[in-house]
């Protein structure tokens, strides 16, 4: 493990995977559809209007949780398996920070990004690396139609906002599940959405260029409420919205992410642990200060 931390741009590399929520791993099987009635197509529409309300209207802002990661790379990196452990603070729409500590809780690797810029330090070898996550290194490992600026809606197995137009509407090979085929005004990927009507979760999310090809590809599993202090206002919630208590449920976040892309050579398992409840941040929290002992490098 000490190796594997000493390659610091590789390390960064391996934490940009974290902070887009994906990696370059094996592609995941053909999705098996089946028609759905015209009765269970109304009625996952109707489910999904309510999910999208509750969603962008109710639920948390913010993420804070204790992570683990398990990463398994070969090929361009040559072999490394490792394990990430630390904790993950997120906030709408694509601010995200992470820091790896060792076993005594002393941070060995941090990175913070606000979706446009990003900043990562690794204290092992004092060297911080900066950059635009629109920069060519950055985008290299970014499958098209990945946007970094939403990178919260990735870790909390939720949509981006945008102009969603649902092309169809499928049954999945398991009872009670659907397919919701997805397209965003202008862009030229779709996603396929598997989404629980009576849960109101989302379960997987693949999305695919227009010859069908997964871009990116992530399994949200084993969903924790989050708890929020609703304060004196808490009843004032529009009719199509359930009560406090409900929302609870229904703004369940995913505990287990399971994350591939194009490729065959890297993989990954994040495990978001300990949450805090109604946690709330501010764009400051997403700053990092580097030392001056620490060498400065720009990614281009």
């Amino acid at each position: 493990m000490r190796r594997f931390l000493r390659h610091g741009l590789q390390y960064l590399l391996l934490l940009l995977f974290f902070s887009l929520v994906f990696i370059q791993g094996c592609a995941r099987s053909i999705l098996q559809t089946y028609p759905a009635s015209d009765q269970e197509i109304e009625a996952v529409l109707e489910a999904f209007t309510r999910y999208h309300k509750i969603s962008e209207g109710v639920c948390t802002c913010c993420l804070d949780a204790e992570a683990d990661a398990a990463l398994s790379v070969s090929g361009w990196f040559s072999d490394h398996t490792g394990k990430l452990y630390g904790y993950l603070q997120a906030m709408k729409p694509g601010y995200v920070k992470f820091v790896a500590q060792n076993p005594l809780g002393q941070p060995l690797f941090i990175f913070v990004t606000d979706g446009e810029m990003f900043k990562s330090l690794n204290v092992f070898e004092e060297k911080a690396y900066l950059g635009s996550v629109h920069s060519r290194a950055y985008k290299k490992f970014a499958p098209p139609g990945f946007e970094p600026q939403f990178s919260y809606y990735w870790l909390t197995g939720r949509l981006q906002p945008g102009d969603i137009r649902i092309q169809a509407v499928m049954r999945d090979r398991e009872q009670g599940k659907f397919w919701l085929q997805i397209r965003y005004a202008d862009a030229n990927t779709e996603s396929m959405v598997l989404f629980d009507p009576e849960e109101l979760l989302i379960l997987r999310h693949a999305l695919r260029n227009e010859q069908g090809e997964h871009l990116v590809d992530i399994l949200y599993a084993d969903h924790q409420p989050l708890l929020r202090k609703t304060g004196k206002n808490a009843g004032n919630f529009p009719a199509i919205i359930p009560a406090p208590d409900t929302v609870k449920v229904l703004c369940a976040v995913p505990t287990r992410l399971t994350a591939s892309a194009k490729g065959d050579t890297e993989k990954i398992d994040i495990k978001l642990y300990s949450f805090l409840d109604d946690a709330r941040f501010s764009a400051e929290d997403f700053t990092l200060n580097i030392p001056d002992n620490f060498e400065q490098l720009f990614v281009k």
